[in-house]
């Protein structure tokens, strides 16, 4: 669920993204095109940053999505950990059932 309606994200994402950026204001709104390697996200803050989203969602991101497209902009990264979400959310009636002895 989206706390601001004006922005593409949950505000949890956008406090783990600014939380890494030593060149943006944690004050200032993320912009979805903002280049995070110029707002500061080097190699160091991006594992962090990658670390914070999958304890936050509970979801891991697969190699094949750890590039340096996955972490150029806010709205790609959403993109991705949306489309992880996705594929980790478990579908309905397939839960797991503990087995009667």
């Amino acid at each position: 669920m989206h706390s601001d309606p004006s922005t593409p994200w949950e505000r949890q994402f956008e406090e783990l993204v600014l939380g890494v950026l030593p060149r943006h204001s944690r004050h200032a709104p993320l912009d979805p095109a903002l280049d995070l390697k110029t707002a500061g996200l080097d190699s160091m803050a991006t594992v962090e940053l990658l670390v914070r989203l999958e304890e936050a969602y509970g979801v891991d991101f697969p190699d094949s999505v750890l590039s340096g497209e996955t972490f150029a902009t806010p709205a790609a990264l959403w993109h991705v950990l949306t489309a992880q979400r996705a594929t980790a959310a478990p579908v309905s009636g397939e839960e797991e059932t503990p087995c009667a002895s």
